[in-house]
């Protein structure tokens, strides 16, 4: 063998197979982010009835943002509401869209649409059937609208406040 042609043994590192240990993770998100959150009161019969809670603030908001049209985002509005009040919608899906108190009046009214047809199938879905919205001097509309329940006609008003570039619905009335 010719000593200058030999090769020397050298020290390579062997790939890493294994996954990364748990600190080596990136931080993960927290976990009420996009959830929805449940407060659980003191009770004093032991039941423990859960309720809604406002959302975590999450920093810094844009208010420059334009409105989006009243008239088109309270007809979708109205029919979520009134899906919810025939109980074929949660409320916690308009949690983003409500007040906390228009949330605990729409929770308590949970079904007060639903109605069966005959045999106990269930009635067709209540819609809007007329909607129309006043604007007022603030940034702040009010809706009056007429909902076929599909045995009779019923009555809902809503008043909507324009924050962080959306509306939010503050108060509710069913008639």
């Amino acid at each position: 063998m010719n000593p200058a042609t030999t090769t020397h043994l050298r020290l390579v590192p062997a790939p890493q197979l294994d996954p990364p240990y748990d600190d080596e993770l990136p931080p993960a998100a927290p976990p009420v982010t996009g959830s929805l959150a449940l407060a659980f009161p003191p009770s004093s019969q032991g039941l423990v009835p859960l309720r809604l809670v406002p959302p975590a603030d999450g920093g810094p908001r844009d208010t420059a943002r334009p409105l989006p049209d009243p008239a088109s985002w309270a007809r979708r509005l109205t029919q979520a509401i009134v899906e919810v009040l025939a109980g074929v919608r949660t409320v916690g899906q308009l949690a983003p869209f409500a007040t906390l108190p228009v949330l605990e009046q729409l929770e308590a009214a949970v079904g007060a649409l639903a109605h069966r047809g005959p045999g106990g199938t269930q009635a067709r879905r209540p819609h809007v059937t007329s909607l129309r919205v006043c604007r007022l001097p603030a940034t702040a509309v009010e809706v009056s609208s007429v909902v076929d329940t599909g045995r009779r006609s019923r009555a809902l008003a809503l008043r909507l406040e324009g924050t962080e570039g959306r509306w939010q619905c503050t108060a509710l009335e069913l008639g």
